[in-house]
């Protein structure tokens, strides 16, 4: 579904969403599916249960619309529904705490200039990779902004874990990061 241009202000959609008018809600719908698609993506490799949690947190959002109270953004209430809908789904999966140990990984550095020559969704292919634990501590801290005490209590964890988890994502993402970046660079001598 493309991004369609949506000229009325969210307090309007919200408004019309309160009173449950399909059209309201349609549009609240269309203005934002793509970057919800885009949150839960994170946290889940499979496109086809990435569609699934989006549209299970859409639903949300249209039964819980009367929570929200304008203090923040909409689209940043509607990002922790949509993270919750994809936490609440690994949990039901038994996916989260204890699925990996923790490892050594060698710290190694990385060209900046390869990493800002490669776009944004390649990096998200690369926090992909990551074991499931560790790419939800990382998006739930670097992209969300969650600190670890919430990370903790939202994943049934000890926040002492949750950094475990947040050093090891970034040890593993940038050894990712040398291993893209040199394939990159064999790319560009051979051509």
């Amino acid at each position: 579904m493309g991004a369609k241009v949506i000229h009325i202000h969210d307090d309007q959609i919200v408004e019309g969403c309160r009173r449950q008018d399909r059209d309201s809600q349609r549009m609240l719908y269309e203005k934002y599916y793509d970057t919800m698609s885009w949150v839960c993506y994170r946290y889940l490799k499979d496109k086809m249960l990435v569609e699934d949690l989006v549209h299970e947190g859409f639903l949300k959002v249209f039964r819980n619309i009367n929570k929200y109270d304008h203090k923040g953004s909409l689209e940043g209430w509607m990002r922790r529904v949509m993270v919750n809908c994809c936490l609440d789904y690994l949990r039901r999966q038994k996916r989260v705490a204890g699925e990996v140990e923790l490892t050594q990984a060698s710290d190694q550095e990385v060209d900046t200039d390869i990493v800002a020559g490669m776009q944004a969704n390649y990096i998200l292919e690369l926090i992909q990779q990551l074991p499931a634990v560790y790419r939800m501590v990382f998006n739930l801290n670097v992209i969300e902004g969650y600190p670890h005490r919430e990370i903790a209590e939202k994943l049934d964890i000890k926040e002492s874990t949750s950094r475990a988890y947040l050093t090891e994502a970034k040890k593993q993402l940038r050894t990712l990061l040398v291993q893209a970046g040199a394939g990159l660079e064999r790319k560009i001598q051979n051509s």
